[in-house]
């Protein structure tokens, strides 16, 4: 933190505001900020630029230019009059999207991003949705001439589209976005002071050997995660969702990513996060389930040159017998999914308890741990150590589906705002909300990141609110 003269961080920031240093004194400032494309001014009445709080200009922009804005109304943050286009001109052609995908990402017109990569006077607010699109930080739009974002998964999301064909131009303009979505909500709980539990995981290098298969060393790490969370042996209490965003502290994010991709890990700065594909089979809650698992599996314990910023999952893995898949990277996640779901020992104790291969027991294991009975009977028939036929573990009925539809609570679906992109419209929003109320950002970006107007955000507030209570300091 900067040390500076009490009289000057007056002057920055109004004799209202309290605090030794720039970043209390921007956190309790009445200013608002208004940027344009080229520079960061004073609010007006008649501005058309992105308000901005002190405490959101500052951390974007720092303190010698809000200081300059004090002492002459205005700060030029623009690196060159072409440096946007040349931004997004540059992203959208490494990405090799072309610009109908992009537009419609950003909610413009084709014409609008033509436009924008021609530089101009265009209204900042084009910029930032096409930055958004773009996986870019909409902060630095025109402030640097290169594109400014998660340069990591940038490189990783081209080096897949060489590699797989099946991964389509909207798959990697939708994991894009995504990724902008997961740095921006990662940046803004910090800034809420929400924390991570991802530093009590030691990242394992253990895929296995002679002697110790990698899905092995997965039911290893299932049962080691569940005791450094307390989730005892039995069916897991809180949804997979809940104790991914509210009890560990990453985000998921739901978007879709075509007919064949399950999910995928990310890289977000030093942390990571889980997006799900809402097409596709993970319609079902039992393939959700085993899919956030999955991610987890990899968001826990994979080193960063396993995950290598960017994994991608495809269904036709997820319902294997972990030992089937060769992969060992692959196979110890699949062992770690269902072993967190549904560990060995209870799985085999509800199983008998319940009449076994010859009455309900699968159908019991299904319902009791929200698992689906393909990977259900496959962890019955390993707990047996393979003694009976698999064929023989028969499932009885079709199982209470719904209750574990209810459980998860996926929200997209229900959620107030209807205009917000699926990729925003789960707890991205109300950390945008919170964000908003502590001042962290203005609404004017609250807004922005939803994709609606004030008004419509004010009347989804109290909804949004009563979905995510402990976002908002509330226990459910």
């Amino acid at each position: 933190m900067m040390s500076i003269h009490s009289e000057a961080l007056d002057f920055v920031f109004g004799p209202d505001s309290t605090g030794a240093t720039p970043e209390e004194r921007a956190r309790t400032s009445r200013r608002l900020y208004v940027r344009s494309l080229d520079q960061l001014a004073f609010d007006s009445p008649h501005a058309t630029g992105r308000r901005l709080t002190a405490e959101e200009a500052l951390s974007a922009y720092g303190y010698e230019v809000l200081q300059e804005v004090a002492e002459e109304g205005s700060a030029l943050l623009c690196a060159g009059p072409h440096a946007a286009a040349q931004a997004i001109r540059t992203q959208r052609d490494f990405l090799n999207l072309d610009v109908k995908i992009v537009a419609s990402r950003a909610g413009l017109t084709p014409q609008d991003v033509e436009r924008a990569e021609q530089g101009g006077r265009w209204p900042l607010a084009y910029y930032e949705r096409i930055a958004q699109a773009l996986g870019m930080d909409e902060r630095y739009i025109s402030v640097r001439s290169s594109p400014e974002g998660n340069e990591g998964i940038t490189v990783r999301l081209r080096a897949l589209g060489d590699e797989r064909p099946r991964l389509t131009s909207s798959a990697v303009s939708a994991i894009a976005e995504a990724a902008w979505v997961a740095m921006t909500q990662i940046r803004l709980e910090r800034g809420l002071g929400f924390q991570s539990r991802l530093s009590q995981f030691v990242r394992s290098s253990n895929y296995g050997g002679p002697g110790y298969p990698a899905y092995r060393h997965g039911y290893f790490l299932a049962n080691q995660a569940r005791e450094k969370l307390a989730l005892g042996e039995g069916p897991l209490c809180p949804s997979l969702r809940e104790l991914c965003e509210d009890v560990l502290g990453i985000p998921v994010i739901q978007t879709s990513l075509g007919e064949w991709i399950a999910g995928l890990t990310v890289e977000a700065g030093d942390s990571r996060a889980i997006v799900l594909n809402i097409a596709g089979q993970n319609s079902s809650v039992f393939v959700r389930r085993s899919t956030l698992a999955h991610e987890l599996g990899h968001l826990l314990y994979d080193p960063p040159e396993r995950l290598d910023y960017l994994r991608v999952d495809e269904y036709d893995e997820l319902d294997r017998d972990a030992r089937e898949i060769r992969d060992p990277v692959e196979q110890r996640a699949n062992a770690f999914s269902v072993e967190f779901i549904a560990p060995q020992n209870a799985v085999l104790d509800t199983f008998r308890t319940n009449g076994g291969a010859t009455s309900n027991g699968l159908r019991a294991v299904v319902d009791s741990f929200g698992i689906g009975p393909t990977a259900a009977r496959y962890q019955i028939w390993n707990a047996l150590e393979r003694r009976i036929s698999l064929m023989d573990i028969k499932m009885q009925g079709r199982g209470e589906i719904w209750e574990w539809e209810a459980k998860e609570g996926y929200a997209v679906a229900y959620h107030p705002l209807k205009g917000t992109p699926s990729s925003r419209a789960g707890r991205f929003s109300a950390v945008v909300i919170r964000a908003a109320q502590e001042s962290l950002i203005s609404w004017d970006t609250a807004t922005n990141h939803l994709r609606c107007t004030r008004t419509e955000l004010n009347s989804a507030i109290e909804s949004i609110q009563e979905m995510y209570p402990k976002v908002f300091g509330h226990t459910a």
